[in-house]
């Protein structure tokens, strides 16, 4: 038999040698000159192999042989098994694949990690979906993983690099395995961190593992010095990387507060991180408010303490505007897909505190309803963000202590309740802020609310709570962004459909948005507002399950004459939205003390028509240039969602501030979003009684603000009435069959009562 052609295999050695240094391993520039020199040798093809091998044989951790059924057999190459605690190294594999099996490898570790789905638990990935099993998190310290590229060529042998992470320091005895994975005929292979889905042998069998005794040098504790501009101590978000990306800790091995689907963990000033000696980046940043802060830093063996200084640009709650996010859960979605427990106050106000907001509302809904519920007390806390399961911790080697800060008791968390996974979850999700109790009269489970909105919403208003509907532009685009527009949409999703049921019967008062497409948000908001009513719209984040960042990615800024603060601090946020002025958006940037003719009053009675004078201090923050594109991508990709870089005029550092009379955009102004606040002024004409606004779209939209001419009502749009008149009809045709049989009478008479106060209003308005 003729031996198999030498070239290949220099070509994957090549390959792995590289990806070594990309990893930060690279081999001695003696053994990568040898490689090179023997590549162009004029030896026979059995001498360059031969010599090839004996050159890597050192460097190889793995010796990795795969049978004709697939399955890989493991033994222990000659590469010394040094390992760094909470860092990574990495090594050569050798494959020798005789039978040509084209395959994926992946990496095990001795069954350790068992079947698991990357996407199914609320913080350390292996845990079982108990979250209870203290022996498994201390047995699970180290991770395995095939660099890319992972597949196998089909040569007889060929070179890889594998990865490996330790938790812990000293001699520990781990094993490794790798499996010949088929990804085509197990495409859940690719949804799982390890792969370990589709292999083509028993994983929890270990006799074709390798086993080692890894020798794991000691990572360093790190404190974290973190300070506001005027030195006070604060919670914030720091996310440390080493030179190819990594994120530290590894978010394969976190377990709450710190998430492995973030790649940040929130610290506190004098709270640590463990790593390894080497070089890192760090970014801090604690909300939109902060510019990031960017530093290198090097750690060794007299590194004790990393210094870190925010940048704070603005300070809304210097103006008397203190931000909320109305909308975040603390379990289901990215926490985990499987029904679980979620993880506690302790770590939510962690994160609600380090990204710089006032209040969280922490929602409850139908995945890990009957667990979570037990948090609500009807009052706003402001817990310690103390480790939540200190015996899994432990076992997790978390040894840091929770640091108290200046800032802590500016922030608070209020467990309330989204109506999502309820029987009338197709009616549009419902988000009730305030609750005194949050059981719905008469029932002990979900499964017995009511099947469509109103009776939810009349029950919460009795409770003075604030109510209305979450992630309102789901499932109602019409395809064109103009705005407003006149197409009734097919009321498909769990947007804010029954909201057009729900206002003209005063059930309603606002919707949630600032998360996809403003057409799609606010269309409606638009035209309820030009039949006069005075709905409100916040920002939001639906955090875990439209945005992993964290929360406030969406945000509700509302003027109060003091903070809110104690056991009643929602109602106190809650009241200043129903009588004073706020805005929304992403934070990034601001639009303060709305005002026409000086009074910053919500409501302006006007005696006659003329121009009125329209005042706001606007300030915005980008950076001077748009960021770099993506990896891999040929021009620049703005952000998704609400975001002011996608408020950028062309290739400048200027946005436009516009302002909206009745919905439709009558004066605008250019300010630079270099983080200063501007005085802007405006000069509008009122004919007749109408609601005024400012935005930047895609950033920053205010309340509106209410004119009434000469006593009459706003009626600005028949066209709006009859569009809402008409999406009624819709709202029917697609719902109501999702409406219990003994509800639906009383669902079509509320139905025909909100299409006769809309005929009414069209029939009073003063304009098509």
């Amino acid at each position: 038999m003729s031996e198999p052609p030498v070239q290949p295999l220099f070509a994957s050695a090549a390959r792995a040698v590289r990806k070594l240094q990309d990893l930060g391993d690279p081999l001695p520039a003696e053994a990568v000159t040898q490689l090179s020199k023997l590549e162009s040798s004029s030896l026979s093809d059995a001498e360059r192999r031969t010599q090839l091998e004996t050159l890597l044989r050192p460097f190889v951790l793995l010796d990795v042989s795969i049978d004709e059924q697939g399955t890989a057999l493991c033994a222990p190459g000659a590469a010394p098994p040094r390992l760094m605690q909470h860092g990574w190294r990495s090594f050569l594999v050798r494959v020798a694949n005789p039978h040509r099996i084209e395959a994926k490898l992946v990496a095990g570790n001795g069954g350790v990690y068992g079947l698991i789905d990357y996407q199914s638990h609320s913080a350390r990935i292996a845990l079982h979906d108990t979250l209870t099993i203290v022996p498994r998190i201390k047995d699970a310290w180290l991770d395995a993983t095939i660099a890319v590229p992972s597949e196998l060529s089909g040569f007889e042998v060929e070179y890889k690099v594998i990865s490996l992470y330790t938790r812990d320091d000293g001699v520990r005895k781990g094993g490794l395995s790798v499996f010949a994975a088929d990804e085509h005929n197990h495409p859940s292979l690719s949804r799982s961190p390890l792969g370990l889905a589709g292999f083509r042998t028993n994983f929890e069998s270990r006799e074709y593992g390798a086993s080692f005794d890894f020798d794991c040098a000691a990572a360093r504790e790190i404190r974290l010095d973190i300070r506001e501009p005027d030195g006070r101590s604060c919670m914030a978000s720091i996310t440390v990387q080493d030179g190819q990306g990594r994120s530290y800790p590894s978010k394969a091995m976190r377990l709450a507060p710190d998430m492995f689907f973030h790649e940040h963990v929130y610290r506190a000033t004098g709270e640590m991180i463990r790593l390894p000696e080497g070089r890192y980046q760090i970014s801090a940043i604690r909300g939109p408010e902060y510019r990031p802060v960017l530093l290198d830093a090097d750690v060794d063996a007299g590194t004790e303490a990393i210094p870190i200084t925010l940048d704070r640009w603005v300070d809304p709650a210097g103006r008397g505007y203190y931000s909320g996010d109305p909308h975040i859960h603390a379990g289901g979605c990215s926490h985990y897909n499987v029904p679980s427990e979620g993880v506690t106050p302790e770590t939510m106000i962690r994160h609600v505190r380090g990204e710089g907001l006032w209040l969280g509302s922490v929602l409850t809904w139908a995945p890990c309803y009957y667990h979570q519920k037990q948090f609500f007390s009807g009052e706003s806390i402001s817990p310690p963000a103390d480790l939540e399961y200190p015996l899994m911790q432990a076992a997790q080697g978390m040894t840091w202590t929770p640091q108290p800060t200046d800032r802590d008791a500016e922030s608070a968390l209020r467990y309330d309740v989204e109506v999502s996974g309820f029987p009338s979850s197709h009616s549009g999700h419902l988000i009730l802020l305030g609750l005194t109790d949050q059981d719905y009269p008469a029932t002990s489970l979900i499964e017995d609310w009511p099947s469509w909105n109103l009776p939810v919403l009349r029950w919460a208003k009795e409770q003075n709570a604030l109510v209305g509907y979450a992630h309102c532009g789901i499932g109602l685009g019409v395809g064109t962004e103009e705005l407003p527009n006149y197409i009734v949409p097919s009321f498909q999703g769990i947007g804010s459909n029954e909201i057009v049921v729900d206002v003209p019967l005063g059930a309603a008062d606002f919707q949630c948005g600032g998360q996809i497409a403003p057409a799609a948000e606010m269309n409606i908001w638009y035209h309820l507002l030009s039949v006069g009513f005075r709905t409100l719209m916040l920002g939001e984040t639906d955090y875990p399950c439209m945005y992993d960042e964290g929360p406030g990615v969406g945000r509700t800024y509302v003027r109060l004459n003091e903070p809110p603060a104690g056991p009643q601090a929602i109602e106190a946020w809650i009241t200043g939205l129903r009588e004073s002025a706020s805005y929304f958006g992403d934070g990034r940037s601001h639009v303060f003390d709305l005002a026409v003719d000086g009074d910053v009053g919500r409501e302006h009675s006007l005696d006659a028509p003329g121009p009125v004078r329209i005042s706001a201090t606007v300030a915005a923050w980008l950076p001077e240039q748009q960021p770099p594109p993506p990896a891999g991508r040929p021009a620049y990709s703005a952000p998704v969602g609400w975001h002011l870089e996608r408020s950028r005029i062309g290739t400048s550092r200027s946005v436009l501030v516009e302002v909206v009379l009745n919905g439709v955009v009558v004066a605008t102004q250019e300010v630079v979003a270099d983080g200063t606040e501007q005085e802007l002024g405006f000069d509008v004409p009122v004919e007749k009684s109408s609601w005024l606004a400012l935005r930047i779209l895609r950033s920053v939209h205010t309340q509106p603000i209410f004119l009434e001419v000469g006593g009459r009502p706003i009626r600005a749009s028949r066209r709006s009435a009859q569009w809402l008149h008409d999406s009624v009809d819709q709202l029917w045709k697609v719902k109501s069959g999702f409406i219990r049989e003994e509800e639906r009478a009383a669902a079509r008479q509320a139905y025909d009562e909100a299409q006769a106060v809309y005929r009414s209003r069209r029939e009073e308005c003063e304009a098509d």
